[in-house]
Protein backbone atom coordinates (compact mmCIF):
# COMPACT_ATOMS: atom_id res chain seq x y z
CA UNK A 1 0.00 0.00 0.00
CA UNK A 2 1.00 3.40 -0.72
CA UNK A 3 2.42 5.77 1.86
CA UNK A 4 -0.21 8.76 1.11
CA UNK A 5 -2.82 6.23 1.00
CA UNK A 6 -2.14 4.43 4.50
CA UNK A 7 -1.70 8.54 5.88
CA UNK A 8 -4.90 9.42 4.64
CA UNK A 9 -6.73 6.26 6.21
CA UNK A 10 -5.05 6.73 9.63
CA UNK A 11 -6.18 10.43 9.30
CA UNK A 12 -10.14 9.49 8.79
CA UNK A 13 -9.93 7.10 11.75
CA UNK A 14 -8.47 9.62 13.75
CA UNK A 15 -11.14 11.66 13.32
CA UNK A 16 -13.58 9.33 13.13
CA UNK A 17 -12.65 9.17 16.88
CA UNK A 18 -13.00 12.27 17.62
CA UNK A 19 -16.06 12.41 16.05
CA UNK A 20 -17.46 9.36 18.40
CA UNK A 21 -15.82 11.34 21.38
CA UNK A 22 -17.63 14.78 20.79
CA UNK A 23 -20.84 12.33 20.16
CA UNK A 24 -20.79 10.63 23.42
CA UNK A 25 -19.90 13.74 25.34
CA UNK A 26 -22.80 15.94 23.46
CA UNK A 27 -25.12 13.16 24.47
CA UNK A 28 -24.22 13.21 28.46
CA UNK A 29 -24.14 16.63 28.65
CA UNK A 30 -27.66 16.69 26.69
CA UNK A 31 -29.01 14.17 29.13
CA UNK A 32 -27.45 15.93 31.99
CA UNK A 33 -29.53 18.92 31.01
CA UNK A 34 -32.80 17.77 30.67
CA UNK A 35 -32.20 15.26 34.24
CA UNK A 36 -31.95 18.83 35.85
CA UNK A 37 -34.88 20.24 34.36
CA UNK A 38 -37.31 17.37 35.20
CA UNK A 39 -35.44 17.35 38.85
CA UNK A 40 -38.50 17.93 41.14
CA UNK A 41 -38.05 21.43 43.34
CA UNK A 42 -37.06 20.28 46.65
CA UNK A 43 -39.91 21.85 48.97
CA UNK A 44 -39.38 24.25 51.57
CA UNK A 45 -41.33 22.26 54.77
CA UNK A 46 -38.61 19.30 55.90
CA UNK A 47 -41.60 17.27 57.29
CA UNK A 48 -44.87 15.68 55.97
CA UNK A 49 -47.72 18.16 56.67
CA UNK A 50 -49.01 15.56 59.14
CA UNK A 51 -46.53 15.67 61.46
CA UNK A 52 -47.40 19.41 62.13
CA UNK A 53 -48.96 19.45 65.68
CA UNK A 54 -49.47 23.00 65.76
CA UNK A 55 -48.68 26.45 63.88
CA UNK A 56 -48.37 30.26 65.09
CA UNK A 57 -49.10 33.12 62.38
CA UNK A 58 -47.14 36.13 63.09
CA UNK A 59 -48.05 39.29 61.03
CA UNK A 60 -46.15 42.26 61.19
CA UNK A 61 -48.80 44.37 62.62
CA UNK A 62 -51.94 42.49 64.29
CA UNK A 63 -52.03 39.93 66.95
CA UNK A 64 -50.47 36.57 66.94
CA UNK A 65 -52.79 33.18 65.63
CA UNK A 66 -51.65 30.44 67.41
CA UNK A 67 -53.69 26.91 66.34
CA UNK A 68 -53.09 23.16 67.57
CA UNK A 69 -54.02 20.26 66.33
CA UNK A 70 -56.73 18.01 68.59
CA UNK A 71 -57.02 14.65 66.98
CA UNK A 72 -58.74 15.20 63.98
CA UNK A 73 -60.01 18.26 64.38
CA UNK A 74 -58.05 22.24 65.15
CA UNK A 75 -58.43 24.74 67.62
CA UNK A 76 -57.39 28.45 67.79
CA UNK A 77 -56.26 29.20 70.96
CA UNK A 78 -54.80 32.53 70.45
CA UNK A 79 -55.22 35.39 70.91
CA UNK A 80 -59.20 33.64 71.82
CA UNK A 81 -60.52 29.59 72.07
CA UNK A 82 -62.00 29.59 69.00
CA UNK A 83 -63.39 26.55 66.73
CA UNK A 84 -60.86 26.61 63.43
CA UNK A 85 -62.51 26.18 60.29
CA UNK A 86 -61.25 22.78 58.68
CA UNK A 87 -61.65 23.51 55.21
CA UNK A 88 -59.15 26.56 55.79
CA UNK A 89 -56.62 24.96 57.94
CA UNK A 90 -56.30 21.76 55.70
CA UNK A 91 -56.00 24.69 52.98
CA UNK A 92 -53.35 26.42 54.42
CA UNK A 93 -51.20 23.28 55.31
CA UNK A 94 -51.02 21.82 52.06
CA UNK A 95 -49.71 25.46 50.18
CA UNK A 96 -47.21 25.30 53.25
CA UNK A 97 -46.53 21.44 52.57
CA UNK A 98 -46.59 22.24 49.19
CA UNK A 99 -43.95 25.03 48.90
CA UNK A 100 -40.84 24.85 47.17
CA UNK A 101 -38.43 27.96 46.26
CA UNK A 102 -38.94 29.23 42.56
CA UNK A 103 -35.50 30.73 42.31
CA UNK A 104 -32.58 31.70 44.99
CA UNK A 105 -32.02 35.48 44.93
CA UNK A 106 -29.57 35.72 46.86
CA UNK A 107 -27.74 33.98 48.93
CA UNK A 108 -25.63 36.18 51.38
CA UNK A 109 -28.19 38.99 51.94
CA UNK A 110 -26.55 42.37 52.71
CA UNK A 111 -29.53 43.40 53.71
CA UNK A 112 -33.07 42.03 54.28
CA UNK A 113 -35.13 45.64 54.44
CA UNK A 114 -34.96 45.68 50.48
CA UNK A 115 -36.55 41.90 50.46
CA UNK A 116 -39.29 43.33 52.96
CA UNK A 117 -37.80 40.58 55.88
CA UNK A 118 -36.52 43.26 58.38
CA UNK A 119 -39.03 42.80 59.61
CA UNK A 120 -40.89 40.14 57.66
CA UNK A 121 -44.50 40.83 57.04
CA UNK A 122 -45.43 37.21 58.42
CA UNK A 123 -43.82 35.02 60.52
CA UNK A 124 -45.26 31.44 60.46
CA UNK A 125 -44.00 29.34 63.28
CA UNK A 126 -44.63 25.58 62.88
CA UNK A 127 -43.81 22.31 65.63
CA UNK A 128 -44.04 18.86 64.77
CA UNK A 129 -43.76 15.32 66.43
CA UNK A 130 -41.17 14.59 63.92
CA UNK A 131 -37.27 15.88 63.65
CA UNK A 132 -36.75 18.50 63.25
CA UNK A 133 -39.34 19.60 65.84
CA UNK A 134 -40.12 23.56 64.96
CA UNK A 135 -39.59 24.75 61.39
CA UNK A 136 -40.05 28.71 60.69
CA UNK A 137 -40.78 30.84 57.56
CA UNK A 138 -40.52 34.71 57.31
CA UNK A 139 -42.52 35.94 54.63
CA UNK A 140 -41.36 39.27 53.05
CA UNK A 141 -42.55 41.79 50.07
CA UNK A 142 -43.63 41.16 46.81
CA UNK A 143 -41.12 41.30 43.96
CA UNK A 144 -40.98 44.36 41.98
CA UNK A 145 -42.52 42.58 38.73
CA UNK A 146 -44.88 40.90 40.79
CA UNK A 147 -44.10 37.64 39.75
CA UNK A 148 -43.01 35.94 43.12
CA UNK A 149 -42.85 36.69 47.08
CA UNK A 150 -39.25 37.01 48.88
CA UNK A 151 -39.36 34.41 51.84
CA UNK A 152 -36.42 33.04 53.87
CA UNK A 153 -36.19 30.29 56.11
CA UNK A 154 -35.89 29.99 59.85
CA UNK A 155 -31.78 29.35 60.73
CA UNK A 156 -30.41 29.91 56.41
CA UNK A 157 -29.62 32.94 55.47
CA UNK A 158 -30.06 33.19 52.09
CA UNK A 159 -33.52 34.87 50.36
CA UNK A 160 -35.67 32.68 48.15
CA UNK A 161 -38.38 33.50 46.14
CA UNK A 162 -41.83 31.76 46.22
CA UNK A 163 -44.44 31.64 43.87
CA UNK A 164 -46.75 35.17 43.91
CA UNK A 165 -50.21 32.87 44.72
CA UNK A 166 -48.38 31.34 48.03
CA UNK A 167 -49.60 35.51 49.48
CA UNK A 168 -52.79 34.56 50.14
CA UNK A 169 -52.69 30.86 50.34
CA UNK A 170 -50.04 31.50 53.55
CA UNK A 171 -51.45 34.78 54.81
CA UNK A 172 -54.42 34.34 56.95
CA UNK A 173 -56.61 36.25 59.03
CA UNK A 174 -58.05 35.20 62.17
CA UNK A 175 -61.88 35.72 60.37
CA UNK A 176 -60.28 33.22 57.85
CA UNK A 177 -58.88 30.65 59.90
CA UNK A 178 -62.37 30.81 62.93
CA UNK A 179 -65.07 28.48 62.06
CA UNK A 180 -67.92 30.58 60.21
CA UNK A 181 -70.43 28.33 60.30
CA UNK A 182 -74.04 29.77 61.34
CA UNK A 183 -75.18 26.89 62.51
CA UNK A 184 -73.81 23.97 64.36
CA UNK A 185 -75.97 21.44 62.88
CA UNK A 186 -75.09 19.47 59.67
CA UNK A 187 -77.75 19.25 57.02
CA UNK A 188 -77.98 15.73 58.10
CA UNK A 189 -78.83 16.19 61.35
CA UNK A 190 -81.70 18.62 60.60
CA UNK A 191 -84.77 17.54 61.11
CA UNK A 192 -87.11 20.37 62.35
CA UNK A 193 -87.68 23.57 60.95
CA UNK A 194 -89.33 26.61 61.41
CA UNK A 195 -89.43 29.42 59.55
CA UNK A 196 -91.06 33.21 60.71
CA UNK A 197 -91.08 36.04 58.51
CA UNK A 198 -92.52 39.19 57.71
CA UNK A 199 -93.43 37.42 54.63
CA UNK A 200 -95.11 34.50 56.52
CA UNK A 201 -94.14 31.26 58.57
CA UNK A 202 -93.67 27.77 57.65
CA UNK A 203 -92.65 24.68 59.69
CA UNK A 204 -91.04 21.55 58.32
CA UNK A 205 -90.85 18.26 59.75
CA UNK A 206 -88.83 14.76 58.53
CA UNK A 207 -91.01 11.86 59.61
CA UNK A 208 -90.03 8.78 60.90
CA UNK A 209 -89.64 7.20 56.95
CA UNK A 210 -87.21 9.98 57.02
CA UNK A 211 -89.75 12.37 54.06
CA UNK A 212 -89.97 15.74 54.56
CA UNK A 213 -93.82 16.87 55.87
CA UNK A 214 -95.06 20.69 55.76
CA UNK A 215 -97.57 21.33 58.20
CA UNK A 216 -99.93 23.50 56.97
CA UNK A 217 -102.11 21.68 58.77
CA UNK A 218 -102.72 19.39 57.79
CA UNK A 219 -99.24 17.74 56.79
CA UNK A 220 -98.78 17.16 53.25
CA UNK A 221 -95.60 16.04 51.51
CA UNK A 222 -92.76 18.64 51.03
CA UNK A 223 -90.93 18.69 48.50
CA UNK A 224 -87.68 16.77 48.62
CA UNK A 225 -85.02 18.79 46.95
CA UNK A 226 -86.46 22.22 47.58
CA UNK A 227 -86.09 21.28 51.32
CA UNK A 228 -82.67 19.31 51.21
CA UNK A 229 -81.55 22.37 49.46
CA UNK A 230 -82.69 24.57 52.44
CA UNK A 231 -80.84 21.86 55.19
CA UNK A 232 -77.63 21.79 53.19
CA UNK A 233 -77.86 25.34 53.14
CA UNK A 234 -78.40 25.97 57.21
CA UNK A 235 -75.23 23.57 56.91
CA UNK A 236 -73.01 25.14 55.25
CA UNK A 237 -73.72 28.90 55.21
CA UNK A 238 -71.38 31.12 56.31
CA UNK A 239 -70.70 34.35 58.15
CA UNK A 240 -69.83 37.05 55.98
CA UNK A 241 -68.29 39.35 59.02
CA UNK A 242 -67.88 39.53 62.79
CA UNK A 243 -70.04 42.53 64.32
CA UNK A 244 -69.25 41.46 68.21
CA UNK A 245 -67.40 38.48 69.90
CA UNK A 246 -70.53 38.59 72.47
CA UNK A 247 -73.87 38.93 72.58
CA UNK A 248 -74.26 42.89 74.26
CA UNK A 249 -76.88 45.57 73.46
CA UNK A 250 -78.71 43.46 71.14
CA UNK A 251 -81.81 45.96 70.54
CA UNK A 252 -79.36 47.83 68.12
CA UNK A 253 -79.28 44.88 65.50
CA UNK A 254 -82.75 44.34 65.15
CA UNK A 255 -83.51 41.24 66.61
CA UNK A 256 -86.16 42.53 69.47
CA UNK A 257 -88.17 42.85 66.23
CA UNK A 258 -86.45 40.24 63.66
CA UNK A 259 -86.68 40.18 59.88
CA UNK A 260 -86.70 36.19 60.35
CA UNK A 261 -86.56 33.38 63.06
CA UNK A 262 -85.34 30.12 62.37
CA UNK A 263 -85.77 27.26 65.13
CA UNK A 264 -83.79 24.18 64.20
CA UNK A 265 -83.35 20.95 65.59
CA UNK A 266 -82.59 17.30 65.54
CA UNK A 267 -79.88 15.16 66.24
CA UNK A 268 -77.18 17.11 67.51
CA UNK A 269 -79.69 19.36 69.78
CA UNK A 270 -81.77 22.59 68.98
CA UNK A 271 -80.78 26.26 68.60
CA UNK A 272 -82.44 29.14 66.95
CA UNK A 273 -80.92 31.60 64.26
CA UNK A 274 -82.31 35.70 64.32
CA UNK A 275 -81.77 37.47 61.89
CA UNK A 276 -82.26 41.41 62.45
CA UNK A 277 -81.85 44.49 60.66
CA UNK A 278 -80.45 45.05 57.19
CA UNK A 279 -76.87 46.73 57.57
CA UNK A 280 -76.22 47.76 53.54
CA UNK A 281 -76.13 44.32 51.23
CA UNK A 282 -76.04 42.15 55.04
CA UNK A 283 -78.38 41.43 57.91
CA UNK A 284 -77.39 41.34 61.56
CA UNK A 285 -77.87 37.80 63.25
CA UNK A 286 -77.22 35.63 65.46
CA UNK A 287 -77.50 31.77 67.10
CA UNK A 288 -78.20 31.02 70.55
CA UNK A 289 -75.96 28.11 70.68
CA UNK A 290 -72.70 30.46 69.28
CA UNK A 291 -71.36 33.66 71.22
CA UNK A 292 -70.84 36.49 68.22
CA UNK A 293 -73.40 38.98 66.86
CA UNK A 294 -72.21 38.51 62.74
CA UNK A 295 -73.73 39.17 59.11
CA UNK A 296 -74.91 36.97 56.80
CA UNK A 297 -75.99 38.15 53.04
CA UNK A 298 -79.22 38.87 51.26
CA UNK A 299 -79.33 35.75 49.58
CA UNK A 300 -79.80 34.22 52.77
CA UNK A 301 -82.83 35.59 53.32
CA UNK A 302 -84.41 35.18 49.85
CA UNK A 303 -83.72 31.53 50.23
CA UNK A 304 -86.42 30.67 52.92
CA UNK A 305 -88.56 33.33 52.46
CA UNK A 306 -91.10 30.88 50.43
CA UNK A 307 -94.89 30.63 50.33
CA UNK A 308 -95.95 26.79 51.19
CA UNK A 309 -97.24 26.33 47.55
CA UNK A 310 -93.16 26.83 46.90
CA UNK A 311 -92.45 24.09 49.49
CA UNK A 312 -95.02 21.53 48.74
CA UNK A 313 -94.02 18.41 46.78
CA UNK A 314 -96.20 18.94 43.62
CA UNK A 315 -95.74 15.57 41.61
CA UNK A 316 -98.72 13.25 42.78
CA UNK A 317 -96.33 9.58 41.85
CA UNK A 318 -92.76 9.71 42.58
CA UNK A 319 -91.78 6.22 41.47
CA UNK A 320 -88.96 5.24 38.59
CA UNK A 321 -91.03 4.12 35.72
CA UNK A 322 -88.45 1.50 34.84
CA UNK A 323 -89.08 -0.03 38.22
CA UNK A 324 -92.85 -0.36 37.77
CA UNK A 325 -93.73 -3.73 37.55
CA UNK A 326 -97.86 -3.60 38.36
CA UNK A 327 -100.89 -1.21 37.75
CA UNK A 328 -104.11 -1.97 39.42
CA UNK A 329 -106.66 1.04 38.01
CA UNK A 330 -110.57 1.07 39.33
CA UNK A 331 -112.19 3.86 37.05
CA UNK A 332 -115.43 3.99 34.70
CA UNK A 333 -114.64 1.03 32.70
CA UNK A 334 -114.27 -0.88 35.77
CA UNK A 335 -111.16 -2.60 37.69
CA UNK A 336 -107.80 -3.43 35.41
CA UNK A 337 -104.62 -4.84 36.29
CA UNK A 338 -101.39 -5.01 34.44
CA UNK A 339 -98.48 -6.96 35.29
CA UNK A 340 -94.64 -7.28 34.29
CA UNK A 341 -93.04 -10.25 33.87
CA UNK A 342 -89.58 -10.79 32.19
CA UNK A 343 -89.86 -7.69 30.81
CA UNK A 344 -93.42 -8.45 28.78
CA UNK A 345 -96.51 -6.97 30.29
CA UNK A 346 -99.95 -8.89 30.52
CA UNK A 347 -103.33 -7.56 31.69
CA UNK A 348 -104.36 -9.70 34.22
CA UNK A 349 -108.06 -8.37 34.84
CA UNK A 350 -110.42 -8.62 33.81
CA UNK A 351 -109.60 -10.62 31.50
CA UNK A 352 -105.70 -12.58 30.79
CA UNK A 353 -104.17 -10.39 27.06
CA UNK A 354 -100.40 -9.27 26.38
CA UNK A 355 -100.27 -6.00 26.04
CA UNK A 356 -97.63 -3.79 23.77
CA UNK A 357 -94.90 -2.77 26.36
CA UNK A 358 -94.68 1.01 24.30
CA UNK A 359 -98.92 1.43 25.43
CA UNK A 360 -97.86 0.36 28.68
CA UNK A 361 -95.32 2.41 28.98
CA UNK A 362 -97.18 5.59 27.69
CA UNK A 363 -99.24 4.96 30.41
CA UNK A 364 -96.77 5.27 32.78
CA UNK A 365 -95.12 7.99 31.53
CA UNK A 366 -98.47 10.05 31.50
CA UNK A 367 -99.13 9.10 35.12
CA UNK A 368 -95.63 9.66 36.34
CA UNK A 369 -95.75 13.53 34.81
CA UNK A 370 -99.00 13.92 36.38
CA UNK A 371 -97.95 17.30 38.55
CA UNK A 372 -100.11 19.69 40.72
CA UNK A 373 -100.37 23.43 39.27
CA UNK A 374 -102.29 25.16 42.22
CA UNK A 375 -103.29 23.96 45.76
CA UNK A 376 -107.00 24.44 46.30
CA UNK A 377 -107.60 26.67 49.93
CA UNK A 378 -110.37 24.77 51.34
CA UNK A 379 -109.26 20.60 52.42
CA UNK A 380 -112.91 19.11 51.95
CA UNK A 381 -112.60 16.07 49.70
CA UNK A 382 -116.12 16.20 48.95
CA UNK A 383 -116.06 19.33 47.55
CA UNK A 384 -113.89 18.07 44.37
CA UNK A 385 -115.13 14.50 43.99
CA UNK A 386 -113.05 13.00 45.57
CA UNK A 387 -114.76 11.59 48.55
CA UNK A 388 -115.64 8.67 45.64
CA UNK A 389 -112.98 9.50 43.34
CA UNK A 390 -113.52 8.50 39.63
CA UNK A 391 -110.06 6.78 38.94
CA UNK A 392 -107.49 5.26 41.29
CA UNK A 393 -104.55 4.41 40.10
CA UNK A 394 -102.07 2.13 42.08
CA UNK A 395 -98.28 1.44 41.52
CA UNK A 396 -96.01 -1.43 42.54
CA UNK A 397 -92.62 -0.96 41.68
CA UNK A 398 -89.44 -1.82 42.91
CA UNK A 399 -87.93 -5.21 44.55
CA UNK A 400 -89.99 -4.85 47.82
CA UNK A 401 -93.10 -4.03 45.56
CA UNK A 402 -93.39 -0.82 47.35
CA UNK A 403 -97.28 0.71 46.38
CA UNK A 404 -98.15 4.35 45.40
CA UNK A 405 -101.90 5.45 45.11
CA UNK A 406 -103.45 8.39 43.43
CA UNK A 407 -107.09 9.16 43.42
CA UNK A 408 -108.48 11.24 40.80
CA UNK A 409 -111.64 13.00 39.90
CA UNK A 410 -113.28 15.43 38.01
CA UNK A 411 -115.12 18.49 38.88
CA UNK A 412 -116.69 20.84 36.06
CA UNK A 413 -113.71 22.01 34.07
CA UNK A 414 -111.08 20.75 36.69
CA UNK A 415 -109.15 17.72 37.68
CA UNK A 416 -108.46 17.25 41.19
CA UNK A 417 -106.42 14.33 42.92
CA UNK A 418 -104.55 13.39 46.08
CA UNK A 419 -102.05 10.74 46.93
CA UNK A 420 -103.97 8.55 49.21
CA UNK A 421 -101.79 9.43 51.93
CA UNK A 422 -102.27 13.30 51.57
CA UNK A 423 -104.92 15.14 53.52
CA UNK A 424 -105.21 17.76 51.48
CA UNK A 425 -106.20 17.67 47.45
CA UNK A 426 -104.14 18.98 44.55
CA UNK A 427 -105.14 20.63 41.06
CA UNK A 428 -104.17 19.33 37.48
CA UNK A 429 -103.59 20.13 34.56
CA UNK A 430 -106.50 19.01 32.32
CA UNK A 431 -104.08 18.46 29.51
CA UNK A 432 -102.29 16.26 31.48
CA UNK A 433 -105.09 13.91 32.78
CA UNK A 434 -106.87 14.02 29.28
CA UNK A 435 -102.97 12.04 28.35
CA UNK A 436 -103.74 9.40 30.74
CA UNK A 437 -106.94 8.78 29.86
CA UNK A 438 -106.05 8.26 26.28
CA UNK A 439 -102.89 6.42 27.27
CA UNK A 440 -105.43 3.91 29.24
CA UNK A 441 -107.85 4.11 26.30
CA UNK A 442 -105.35 2.59 23.64
CA UNK A 443 -104.97 -0.56 26.12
Amino acid sequence: MKKKYLNTLIALAVLAALWGAFAYVGRKKAGETAKSKTAPEQKILPVARGHITSFTLKPRDGKAITCIRQGKAWLITEPSKLAADSSTVDGFLNSLADASADEVVDEHPASLKEFGLDPPEETIDITTDAKPSDFTLQIGSATPTNQGLYAQVGGQERVIMLASYMKDSLEKSLFDLRDKRIVTLTSGQIEHIAVTSKKGSYTLVKNPEGVWDLMLPPPVRADRFTVEGLADELGSASMQSIVEEAKTNLGKYGFSNPTMTLHLSGLGGGQTLVVGKKQGGQYYAMNTALDPVFTVGSDFLSQFQKDASDLRSKDLFTFSTFEANKIIVDGPEGHRVFEQNKNKWTETAPESKVEPGAKVETLLDNLRGLSATSFPQKHDLAAYGLAKPAYTFQIQYGEQNKTQTVEISKAGDHVYARRSTDLAPSELSKDAFDGVEKALGAL
